[in-house]
């Protein structure tokens, strides 16, 4: 039988039996010293940083994949694929906090392919999901070759394992001054889907709101007001001087009837918006494949006057 402390550490931190003996041991058998013990004792989360190139396309990419070793689960996967050889500049030894706001950032450079990070981070998600090594380079550049044809591609991997302690510390640190962190580190804490309310920018030339498709990227403005809507908001890079700015976004899913539309656009894998459409309503779009986008080579986009 397990003793009541043991097992009261074991119910409150969500360790196991000798991690939980360890830490009481250490702690002189407080258990309160150890609860809070727990999360530095506990080196389970793996941060896998990558950096990547394919030559013959001129593309460049970076991507975060976070994993709890211990329960065996995805935590998040991140991507950016761009024509913008900037994106390849950042350092690989940046906490992986900062290595992901800088790739969010990447994202809104000229040259960023919206789509196309998308289905990096979905890739890389299903190939962790499915119980991939966390430090299997060779299976990552198998994922990224198969995305990019088959093309060559060149990738730096950087590993760091935290403790939990360091994780959740870091984690909670861009919270806005004066907000509780309580609301948001719980959020991310939730391994299910995150859906906020947004709006679409809206434009009198665009395109009309029955006409919107899966696949057409819009403006979207963060309008949901919790802490973590806000918090994410930021870190997407919608918020200027001015106030709160559209991110670029892809529509994932329309629906609805004559009486009004709901469009779902996808920030990233664990990050949707849900907006509420007028039928009449027409909304600034682009389309994979108009010319001002696919037609234009990338130099002249990232170097143009």
């Amino acid at each position: 039988m397990i003793p009541d402390n043991i097992a009261l550490l074991m119910a409150e931190t969500g360790c196991d039996q000798a991690e939980a003996e360890l830490a009481l041991e250490m702690c002189g058998y407080e258990v309160e010293l150890a609860v809070k013990a727990i999360p530095r004792l506990l080196k389970n989360i793996v941060v896998l940083k990558g950096k990547f190139i394919a030559p013959e396309l001129n593309q460049f990419g970076l991507l975060l994949v976070i994993l709890n070793i211990k329960t065996r689960k995805l935590v998040r996967s991140r991507a950016v694929l761009s024509y913008n050889p900037a994106v390849y500049a950042v350092s690989l030894d940046k906490d992986w906090f900062e290595f992901e706001k800088h790739l969010y950032g990447c994202r809104l450079w000229e040259g960023s392919l919206q789509t196309e990070s998308l289905e990096v981070e979905q890739s890389l998600a299903h190939h962790f999901r499915a119980g991939a090594a966390a430090g299997a380079k060779d299976d990552i550049l198998s994922v990224l070759k198969k995305l990019l044809r088959g093309q060559a591609v060149e990738l730096k991997l950087k590993e760091d394992v935290l403790d939990l302690g360091q994780f959740q510390s870091l984690r909670s640190d861009p919270a806005p001054a004066g907000k509780t962190r309580g609301r948001a580190s719980q959020a991310w804490k939730e391994q299910g889907l995150l859906i906020l309310k947004v709006s679409l920018e809206e434009d009198p030339a665009g395109i009309p709101a029955g006409e919107l498709r899966a696949g057409d990227m819009v403006g979207a403005v963060i309008k949901d007001p919790r802490d973590i809507a806000q918090y994410l908001s930021k870190l997407f890079g919608g918020h200027s001087e001015s106030g709160p700015a559209p991110i670029l976004a892809p529509v994932e899913a329309i629906e609805g009837d004559a009486g009004g539309l709901l469009a779902r656009v996808r920030f990233s894998v664990g990050v949707c918006g849900d907006a509420v459409l007028p039928i009449d309503g027409r909304f600034k779009v682009v389309r994979k494949g108009a010319p001002e986008i696919e037609n234009v080579s990338w130099w002249r986009r990232f170097f143009k006057s």
